[in-house]
């Protein structure tokens, strides 16, 4: 059958037809053709065109694997890096994504049977960053190997290592100023205790003894215990003569020169009414005046 004129109707309904992705085992990469089913493949690989095509291939098949291979290779890793960098995606999904061109160089036509092997290979040789994953199964990502991005590499790990260390440098410095501030309030709390146990001892009487001597003297050793009781009551005699004797309470003088005036009222129990200082004095052997008491 006659292959439809561009632009009939024949023609523009196998394009429509033939309109997005179509099966890959029905794609002929030397003729560069897409059929459609399986039917249409058998008719185009028996056709005289694909005969004479495979012909000049067989020639030297290694060369145009080769050739096949590479363009494929060469076509996914670029659409790689411009697309995604070095990002991770998974292989299947981006394999999906690069084979929506219909000019793209089919597997089929390479030296890789399965997606599979060729992620592998593209590890193997350092292109690509694999690593398998449980959800997404086999992730790829784009290895940038040149000069600049190297020595981009090498200065952030150098930077991450000496944030490392100087992380480390600070905890050991707030470890040390930690231990340093619990020495300093250890210190402060023994000096306190000192001084409120100097205190307590300088407020209590001087005849009042502490807690400890207190416990000492209350129990007695036993080589004290089989003194005799005579002794007891001399060491208790020796104590009260050394014991200090209690000082009186100072007086207190007043150096006022107001005298203190009675109250105006009626003179109350114990007051004295105030006497004339224009009395005259008694001469020595005077007796005193007796009092008229009248009748």
């Amino acid at each position: 059958m006659p292959k439809a004129e561009i632009g009939s109707t024949k023609h523009l309904a196998n394009q429509m037809k033939s309109k997005g992705l179509q099966r890959l085992r029905w794609w002929c990469e030397p003729c560069q053709k897409q059929c459609r089913d399986a039917n249409g493949f058998k008719c185009h690989v028996q056709s005289e065109s694909h005969v004479r095509q495979m012909a000049v291939v067989g020639e030297n098949a290694t060369k145009y694997i080769s050739n096949y291979s590479n363009d494929f290779q060469r076509d996914f890793v670029s659409l790689l890096r411009t697309a995604h960098g070095e990002k991770w995606i998974g292989a299947n999904k981006f394999y999906n994504e690069y084979i929506r061109d219909k000019e793209h160089v089919h597997m089929n036509s390479t030296r890789f049977s399965s997606l599979t092997e060729f992620t592998k290979h593209l590890g193997r040789s350092g292109i690509v960053n694999v690593k398998e994953d449980e959800k997404d199964g086999l992730m790829i990502a784009w290895r940038d190997t040149s000069v600049a991005a190297t020595k981009r590499r090498e200065e952030i790990r150098e930077q991450e290592l000496a944030e490392a260390r100087s992380g480390a440098g600070e905890d050991r410095m707030l470890k040390k100023m930690s231990k340093r501030a619990q020495e300093e309030a250890d210190g402060k709390a023994r000096i306190l205790e000192a001084r409120r146990a100097a205190q307590a001892q300088t407020q209590a009487p001087k005849g009042s003894v502490s807690p400890l001597a207190e416990e000492k003297t209350s129990t007695p050793s036993p080589d004290k215990a089989l003194e005799s009781p005579t002794e007891e009551k001399k060491a208790d005699a020796t104590t009260s003569d050394e014991a200090p004797k209690e000082e009186p309470a100072p007086v207190k003088f007043s150096f006022g020169l107001k005298a203190k005036v009675p109250p105006s009222t009626k003179a109350g129990l114990g007051q004295m009414k105030s006497q004339s200082i224009f009395k005259r004095a008694r001469a020595e052997g005077e007796d005193k005046p007796k009092k008229k008491v009248k009748l």
